[in-house]
């Protein structure tokens, strides 16, 4: 319903919004005419698919052997570091605000695009690193073991066996990425002051003023927006299903498993006693 009203509202004036009408009476594009002829917006528009798909690479490419790393690999803390990794993500980003703004403003990174970018990365690096790790878990270590016992070494196990099997938690994690990054706000806010570096979230809220609020013209910028989210949600929804769906399913047929093994020792154990 409030996308529903979002698209209605977008066919009326924005003296036209204040009246209680569900459908616009005269409908016009005058909205879409106002959005989509600034070439200022169109910027945005390409900032945002920049911001986003550089974020996607980086992410992926940090948060694919890091959750590696942590399903195979034991040593002392590794634990602890994954925890520390979650907990960086779990603090509130609020709270990291004004320091994020200094230290920005100190490496000459403001009204620029790494200055996001950056933002983007630790804001959605510990989440992909968690869904991987539970990804890579589902696969058998049986399958690195079998091919180090073929020659291959650590890495080679890694891209050769490891790596073509997580394609569907990659691809689930890079939709993802794209999408949190596409429309986040609050940094991308806090960063950026000029039109030619804003993301299209900000963009949006330039219709946003002191005195008043064009609804209107806010309606159509925003169906603007999410258009490409829609589009990618689509036609890549069985990938984000398959990919978060398939560690957890391993996971539960492991627990029913234990659970079964361990009901059959418990009523061995009671009926040796008993007899």
């Amino acid at each position: 319903m409030p996308l529903l009203w979002e698209v209605l509202t977008s066919f009326k004036t924005n003296d036209a919004v204040y009246n209680l009408n569900y459908f616009p009476r005269d409908p016009t594009l005058q909205s879409y005419y106002q959005v989509l002829i600034g070439e200022s917006y169109w910027k945005s528009v390409v900032n945002s698919l920049i911001i986003s798909s550089t974020t996607t690479f980086v992410v992926i490419v940090l948060a694919v052997p890091a959750g590696y790393a942590f399903s195979r690999y034991r040593f002392r803390g590794d634990n602890i570091l994954f925890i520390g990794v979650l907990f960086s993500r779990l603090f509130p980003p609020i709270g990291l605000i004004v320091p994020y703004y200094q230290i920005m403003s100190w490496l000459g990174l403001l009204n620029s695009l790494p200055g996001i970018i950056t933002a983007q990365i630790y804001l959605w690096l510990p989440l992909m690193i968690y869904i991987m790790r539970n990804f890579f878990m589902s696969i058998p270590e049986a399958l690195d073991e079998s091919a180090r016992v073929d020659g291959c070494t650590r890495i080679q196990a890694f891209r050769k066996i490891a790596l073509p099997l997580a394609g569907p938690g990659i691809a689930a994690c890079s939709i993802l990425t794209f999408l949190y990054s596409w429309r986040e706000f609050l940094f991308s806010l806090i960063v950026t002051t000029d039109l030619k570096s804003m993301p299209i979230s900000v963009a949006v809220y330039q219709f946003v003023g002191d005195v008043s609020v064009q609804w209107a013209s806010l309606a159509a910028a925003s169906v603007v927006a999410i258009i490409p989210t829609i589009l990618v949600v689509i036609f890549f929804q069985q990938y984000i299903v398959s990919g978060l769906t398939a560690g957890a399913l391993k996971e539960w047929i492991n627990q029913q498993k234990y659970n079964h093994e361990r009901n059959d020792n418990t009523a061995e154990w009671i009926f040796g006693h008993w007899w």
